[in-house]
């Protein structure tokens, strides 16, 4: 052994190396240390946690949680290492903006493969009844129809997908939560949620429920064949995207979101009703969870961490009981590891990682931006910039009256603020 060098390890000596790495990117640099490593045959991938992209002044670097928090370099294409990022899903694809406001796409961190989104959304479909006649020229029946709106460039801000992507893939649909760009690029802090088929390059408004502030999405998740909203009145809106071709909008994708709930599981539709308090959406043994996680007063940084069960009402507040859903408190988290930010939160079963690798809580993002141009602004530090991000507020969190812990610290040096990009969960 003396004599050899390290790339004349024995194969089952790379195996163990390989199967005590508990980080991904450790596995993918310790393979590009030198071609027997990376040839040597090995066990099936561990299990693998999020990682978090820390936007630092060098360049995004890398987070891992099973690392400890440990810091990566991130190898990106020249056009994303000032990229505004604003989600991920499985399998390391991240939603990037390359021009801070628009030139969306998604990135796969590991390949470089990427899908352009959508720049411009197709507008508000205005929807009415049509008349349809028989042959004697008497009125059969009524069909809904609809005409869509001007076409707008947007900004997205949050956005997940229905199932895994891929470059061809007409069938998966993508959802997100965007403001409009108006005259000279001004924001309408108004935010809308849009869908497209993966490809297309026009989004569809989705109807719209509201313009009280306590129906302004702030979460978007996947679940159960449907796209589920999260309001800032912790109502839920609920859409089915549906393939229906519509004479009236040719040359439009015929992507069609139907509106196919109201949950009124929330406080109220007024300003006054919106808890200070971010929400996330999470999917975990087959139910819908909320998290919710309350701010300081004075700058707007975690202070505690609550969960929430979807359930049925004690009170129906519709004639239909399934429209009448609630939020219940849940005291436990039950040996889950949840990670929550906007668009891209999971949930972890501890049980499927060796025993002492991990441990129940909730993992949570510096998203203070995401929320600043509302009336929860007054909650926030003061920006220098309107284009700066928020970036140091990081951590785990246990549930209620547990208190944060800061366990992804920028380092000295390092800025509160960034220039480019929020932080984003980069999930594997």
């Amino acid at each position: 052994m003396a004599e050899g060098g390290w790339d004349e390890l024995p194969d089952d000596v790379v195996q163990q190396i390989d199967g005590r790495l508990p980080c991904p990117l450790d596995r993918v640099f310790m393979a590009a240390c030198c071609k027997s490593w990376r040839t040597a045959p090995v066990g099936p991938p561990a299990r693998s946690l999020p990682c978090l992209i820390l936007p630092l002044a060098r360049g995004p670097s890398v987070a891992c949680i099973l690392g400890g928090g440990a810091l990566h370099g991130l190898d990106l294409p020249a056009d994303a290492r000032r990229a505004r990022f604003f989600g991920s899903y499985e399998g390391m694809w991240a939603f990037v903006a390359l021009r801070r406001r628009d030139g969306h796409v998604l990135l796969n961190v590991r390949t470089g493969e990427r899908i352009p989104l959508p720049d411009i959304e197709f507008g508000k479909v205005t929807r009415f009844r049509r008349a349809v006649y028989d042959e004697n020229g008497a009125i059969q029946t009524f069909r809904w129809a609809g005409i869509g709106g001007p076409r707008r460039p947007v900004m997205m801000l949050a956005a997940t997908l229905s199932r895994a992507p891929a470059v061809d893939d007409e069938e998966c649909v993508a959802g997100a939560i965007l403001n409009v760009l108006g005259p000279e690029g001004r924001v309408n802090h108004w935010r809308y949620v849009c869908f497209w088929r993966l490809g297309s390059q026009m989004a569809i408004q989705a109807q719209e429920v509201s313009t009280h502030v306590g129906w302004s999405p702030q979460d978007i998740a996947y679940f159960d064949g449907r796209f589920f909203v999260l309001t800032k009145g912790e109502h839920l809106r609920t859409y089915t995207v549906l393939n229906e071709p519509d004479p009236n909008r040719e040359g439009v994708d015929n992507l069609h979101a139907k509106l196919c709930n109201l949950y009124r599981t929330g406080r109220g539709d007024k300003p006054d009703d919106a808890v200070p308090r971010a929400g996330y959406l999470v999917v975990s043994r087959g139910q819908l969870l909320m998290v919710v996680k309350e701010w300081m007063p004075d700058d707007g940084a975690t202070s505690c961490i609550r969960l929430f069960a979807l359930t049925p009402a004690v009170v129906l507040l519709h004639d239909d009981p399934d429209s009448s859903l609630a939020w219940t408190a849940v005291e436990s988290l039950d040996g889950r590891l949840l990670v929550v930010g906007p668009g891209c939160s999971r949930a972890y079963e501890c049980a499927h990682f060796p025993s002492g690798c991990i441990q129940e809580g909730v993992y949570f993002l510096d998203d203070r931006t995401y929320y600043n141009y509302t009336f929860f602004a007054p909650y926030f530090p003061e920006q220098s910039s309107p284009d700066e991000f928020t970036c140091t507020d990081n951590g785990r969190c246990r549930l209620l009256p547990a208190r944060p812990e800061h366990c992804f610290p920028i380092k000295p040096g390092e800025s509160s603020f960034s220039t480019y990009s929020p932080p984003v969960w980069l999930l594997p």
